[in-house]
């Protein structure tokens, strides 16, 4: 079993403020694309990022896994600039709730949206010929595009998710790699939960935690950083997110 490179264990405290993102961008299928990590490492994890688009806790996250696996990440910008802006949340007006319901149903469409990292991830495989196997992990919305891109006939080696969402028990029967879920305290109805904990524990290779204390978002743009105990939980999240990548890739 391949183990965490050290740097998972001494990497630099989570920077609470004004966080500058370690990588650079390029054009993938089509997207820009945020790139960390070694370009030639063999290992490969491609992140979909929440709907609110490339955001400091987001690039943050990142960086720090592409650095624990020594491996390449690259996050393609699905939404094209265009992302749900935070003062959306939460919609609590009827105009807000308008604004959401319209962005999921376009920028954010499921289907559209896992062509696309299916796309990125065939494209990805071309341009980085020296990773072996690539993974793909999502935040939120992005961990519903993740899992629906790893059934059968996938690229990846592996998936995973933090505080998903969009839960359905049909994902998971259909998800044929190892899958890591980090839940929140308040990612769906305790019942659903149960239900999608229930059908990942089937497959001993799948890792579920969940994070009592934390928000719907710990991990991604709603991450308050500022908070020691979400600063401490965030960087113990994207620390199990690089064990489990350094297992399965």
């Amino acid at each position: 079993m391949a183990e965490v490179d050290k740097a998972c264990c001494s990497l630099p405290a989570v920077t609470t403020h004004n966080y500058q993102p370690k990588g650079t961008y390029i054009e993938l299928a089509g997207l820009k694309t945020y790139v960390s990590g070694s370009t030639s490492s063999t290992r490969g994890i491609v992140a979909v990022y929440d709907i609110f688009g490339f955001c400091p806790q987001t690039f943050q996250g990142a960086d720090r896994l592409a650095e624990s696996v020594k491996g390449l990440l690259l996050m393609p910008d699905f939404f094209e600039g265009e992302p749900l802006p935070l003062s959306l949340y939460p919609p609590d007006t009827d105009e807000k709730k308008k604004t959401a319901m319209e962005f999921m149903a376009g920028k954010a469409n499921i289907e559209k949206n896992v062509d696309k990292l299916v796309e990125a991830v065939k494209e990805a495989k071309g341009k980085y010929e020296t990773v072996k196997s690539w993974g793909t992990y999502g935040l939120c919305w992005g961990g519903k595009i993740s899992i629906l891109a790893s059934g059968p006939d996938t690229d990846f080696k592996a998936a995973g998710t933090a505080h998903p969402g969009r839960l359905a028990v049909e994902d998971v029967q259909k998800c044929t790699v190892p899958f890591c879920c980090l839940f929140s305290k308040e990612d769906g109805t305790p019942e659903l939960v149960g239900q999608y904990t229930k059908a990942l524990e089937k497959d001993k290779k799948n890792y579920i935690e969940k994070y009592g204390s934390m928000h719907h978002g710990w991990m991604g743009a709603r991450a308050k950083l500022e908070d020691p105990e979400n600063a401490k939980e965030f960087e113990r999240g994207y620390n199990q997110l690089a064990k489990f990548f350094a297992e399965h890739l």
